[in-house]
């Protein structure tokens, strides 16, 4: 035989459910709003990184614009803003790399046709976002054109792993934070869930004595809420059912 749920167990469910899926939604709802401006931070981070690499590409000695003095400069200021730093010519060859060797260059494909890259060359700032297999994360691309005899674009890229793990840090914060809510949440429910099954059974009560017969007034303060207003309705009208009972037994008698 089944076990039917007391009403008491039926409403502290429905509490509990309410504050789950109430405290799910916002939870996903932060994350997501967390993550877009985290990356939109990172974004804006790394714009002024690349524009910032123009400039400093644009202060240098401009005399020497041999492959191993681009190269080098190329590490020199990937090292200074802490990111992949890549010249790019004007027509897609690459002319350093902080992180490819001076040796590898010429076999680096044409990069106008990259998203980033041709963007730039039509706005003068283009973003990209693709994943690298190398090492395997996903990495954004920002590329800005630069006045310089040799090179036409310098491009800034940096993986996207430590937006993942700032996004890691605020969701396990947001869970932590969530839990704790949800404990609140269901200690609450499960102590109005049994202040109101109180009540409910004391109603119950009372019902059942009237209807064996005992109609003596209970006394009770059934509360100022709907449940106290229904309860006093059906007092009501049972104590007049039994002063008219009563007047027709006198009337027999």
């Amino acid at each position: 035989m089944a076990i039917r749920p007391s009403f008491r167990g039926k409403l502290f469910l429905a509490a509990l459910a309410c504050a789950v899926i109430a405290l799910v939604v916002a939870g996903v709802m932060f994350s997501a709003s967390m993550r877009r401006q985290a990356e939109r931070s990172i974004e804006q981070t790394i714009v002024s990184e690349a524009r910032l690499a123009a400039e400093l590409l644009g202060y240098a000695d401009t005399d020497d614009n041999t492959p191993a003095a681009l190269d080098a400069e190329a590490d020199r200021i990937g090292d200074l803003i802490d990111a992949r730093v890549t010249f790019i010519a004007a027509d897609g060859r690459v002319l350093g790399d902080s992180a490819e060797p001076l040796s590898a260059l010429p076999g680096i494909e044409n990069h106008l046709p990259r998203p980033e890259v041709a963007d730039a060359s039509a706005t003068g700032l283009g973003r990209s976002r693709r994943f690298n297999a190398t090492i395997d994360a996903d990495m954004l691309y920002v590329a800005v054109t630069v006045t310089h005899p040799a090179i036409a674009f310098v491009r800034v890229a940096v993986p996207l792993t430590g937006s993942r793990d700032q996004l890691r840090a605020v969701v396990f914060a947001t869970l932590t934070a969530l839990t704790v809510a949800l404990a609140a949440a269901a200690a609450i429910g499960f102590i109005l869930s049994v202040r109101l099954g109180r009540r409910v059974q004391t109603i119950a009560a009372i019902a059942d004595r009237y209807r064996a017969g005992d109609l003596t007034p209970s006394g009770l303060n059934f509360g100022d809420d709907e449940l106290g207003s229904v309860a006093r309705a059906l007092d009501g009208s049972v104590q007049e059912i039994g002063q008219r009972l009563d007047e027709l037994a006198r009337d027999r008698s």
